[in-house]
């Protein structure tokens, strides 16, 4: 409580206007969430209920590279750009977080990997070519790789996500919540396993997360509405999501500040609903 207060005073203003204190107070345990309804409805496995028309979308790192080079690329970009008329927002930790680590990715390791697959291919042809196999097995393994990570094999994957980034700043918001004090609840966060990021070494899911829900927040004061928030990734992390299923800890906080129903969805999903919602 007394780093609230101290918070307090030095940004009265933005906390009154913000929600800022809300978000930070529900964070911190101060106000309580509702952890056990959304634990049923995690174990549960209830279906999607989230729609886009009623829809916040979070944007991560992981999203923004691969949205280029989906298969179903225009269209994600399209509904994201031009059609989606509920808040669309990239975290500003998210912005960081990008160039730290996607962007330097894309442009050296991707194309190590790259090299490593077609060599690892014309092994397996030759092995085939000699009657083993035993390597079939290598030869679908190797197949299923290139299919679940399509973004590393695209010539252009740079230019295309360039474009797809000033695409975005058009229409996105990108919000960053003040850092005073975050790291303290940040510390007792990790060392309870609380998520998001709590299986990271720093705090960047965390500072995500508080930039989103700081974002969306104002926007709610703004008299924007959506009764649902999706995060778009294709993060496979157990701090975030299981499957489909969004932590029951991030859901129950998302309830207790924005009163909005939180969801994960991989860009497969996302295209899929997109196609549901424009026939």
């Amino acid at each position: 409580m007394q780093l609230l207060c101290g918070m307090a005073n030095k940004k009265r203003t933005l906390n009154s206007t913000s929600g800022l204190e809300k978000i930070l107070r529900v964070l911190n345990r101060d106000l309580s969430i509702e952890a056990l309804p959304s634990l049923v409805s995690a174990v549960k496995n209830s279906p999607r209920s989230a729609t886009l028309a009623s829809s916040a979308i979070i944007v991560d790192a992981n999203a923004i590279l691969r949205i280029p080079s989906h298969q179903k690329s225009a269209d994600l970009i399209d509904y994201i750009t031009a059609i989606h008329t509920g808040p669309v927002v990239v975290p500003g930790q998210v912005v960081q977080e990008f160039w730290n680590n996607q962007a330097s990715v894309a442009t050296t390791i991707y194309n190590k990997i790259q090299q490593k697959h077609l060599d690892l291919n014309k092994e397996v042809e030759k092995a085939k070519g000699a009657g083993l196999t035993a390597t079939n097995d290598i030869s679908t393994a190797v197949a299923a790789f290139r299919e679940d990570n399509e973004h590393i094999f695209d010539p252009e994957l740079v230019t295309k996500t360039a474009q797809f980034l000033e695409k975005l700043t058009n229409k996105v918001l990108v919000p960053y919540a003040p850092r005073t004090g975050l790291d303290t609840i940040a510390a007792y966060r990790k060392l309870s396993k609380t998520p998001p990021g709590f299986k990271d070494d720093g705090d960047g899911d965390f500072l995500v997360w508080v930039d989103a829900l700081f974002g969306l927040f104002r926007e709610r004061l703004k008299g924007r509405n959506f009764s649902s928030v999706i995060l778009l990734s294709n993060d496979k992390k157990i701090d975030w999501c299981r499957g489909h299923v969004a932590h029951p800890i991030l859901h129950a906080e998302m309830k207790a500040i924005l009163t909005a129903h939180f969801e994960v969805w991989t860009l497969d999903n996302f295209a899929e609903k997109i196609q549901e919602f424009v026939s």
